[in-house]
């Protein structure tokens, strides 16, 4: 009833909308989705040329610590809220961004059906996120290559969230993929899987020499996904959120995200230009690779 109080009012012109915001939505959602949603209520306010409004994240899903200071941490992290003008609940007009009700927002705003320009809209807002995101860190530096493959365990299983899970042997032939074009090129490079559970499940990827990172610090494991040189992305807002921050080569496996009903249409669902597809059987492009890693490694030697 919020939403169509603000409608009906906005109609009539007795309180137009002032503002976009995003509060989360009901239930705990991860850190990568909530970022997701500020990022499209933020593209969908520059948009419309209304002023994005932050709301600080209140609830996070994962808390490895007691929720005030996981919730800080995260907002210290993406810093989603700098230079933004700051929620009061007694601003009238500030509408909540949020998948249940954007369709009706985009409606009411004449934005329906443009989904391509407010994709055009985010494209155009990655560098100030970037800038906010780096405001209290600084891009770390490698002699060698980094390879990142983040792998999604957990939650997601073949049984539970099928769609949204990657066999170990299909990220093997990705990493192959990777690590072939590096070694003809006698680059030198680490590979590091970012995951959760047992050494045990990731048999395959073993005799590729990489180091396995489970169950770390969650705030760590995605700073070192951004940094890397080469991401190769898990179907998650996880990796989304590195994928657009990261600076570097992003390799993505496409969702299905008619699966994922409160997503459908949702501005960060299609892949950004430069990242490359990973196909069904885990194989890249490995001509567009080769061209991206020589660049990527050229201006690592002239940084």
């Amino acid at each position: 009833m919020r939403f169509l109080e603000q409608y009906l009012f906005h109609i009539v012109r007795l309180r137009p909308f002032r503002g976009i915001t995003f509060t989360h939505r009901t239930g705990c959602e991860g850190a990568g989705s909530q970022a997701n949603c500020i990022m499209n209520a933020m593209t969908f306010a520059r948009a419309c040329g209304l002023p994005y409004v932050h709301t600080p994240l209140t609830m996070i899903a994962h808390a490895d610590r007691p929720m005030c200071e996981w919730v800080t941490a995260w907002e210290t992290f993406f810093n989603l809220g700098l230079g933004e003008v700051a929620y009061d609940a007694e601003t009238l007009g500030v509408v909540n961004y949020t998948p249940e009700v954007y369709r009706e927002i985009e409606l009411c705003l004449g934005w329906r059906g443009r989904g391509d320009q407010l994709a055009d809209c985010f494209k155009a807002l990655i560098p100030e996120l970037r800038r906010k995101y780096y405001s209290n860190k600084s891009p770390r530096t490698t002699e060698e290559v980094m390879v990142a493959l983040h792998m999604r365990r957990g939650d997601v299983t073949v049984q539970n969230n099928s769609n949204m899970f990657t066999s170990t042997q299909k990220a093997m032939h990705t990493v192959n993929a990777v690590k072939s074009v590096l070694d003809s090129q006698q680059i030198p490079h680490t590979i590091r899987v970012y995951s959760q559970g047992n050494i045990e499940e990731f048999a395959e990827l073993t005799s590729l020499g990489v180091e396995f990172f489970l169950d770390a610090d969650p705030i760590w494991t995605l700073q070192e996904l951004i940094e890397a040189d080469v991401l190769i992305m898990a179907k998650s807002s996880f990796s989304s959120y590195a994928g657009i921050i990261s600076s570097g080569i992003k390799i993505y496996e496409p969702a299905d995200w008619s699966e994922l009903a409160a997503s459908v249409e949702f501005i960060l669902n299609d892949p950004l230009d430069d990242w490359l597809r990973c196909e069904v059987d885990g194989t890249v492009d490995e001509v567009a690779l080769e061209h991206q890693l020589l660049i990527r490694t050229k201006a690592k030697l002239n940084f």
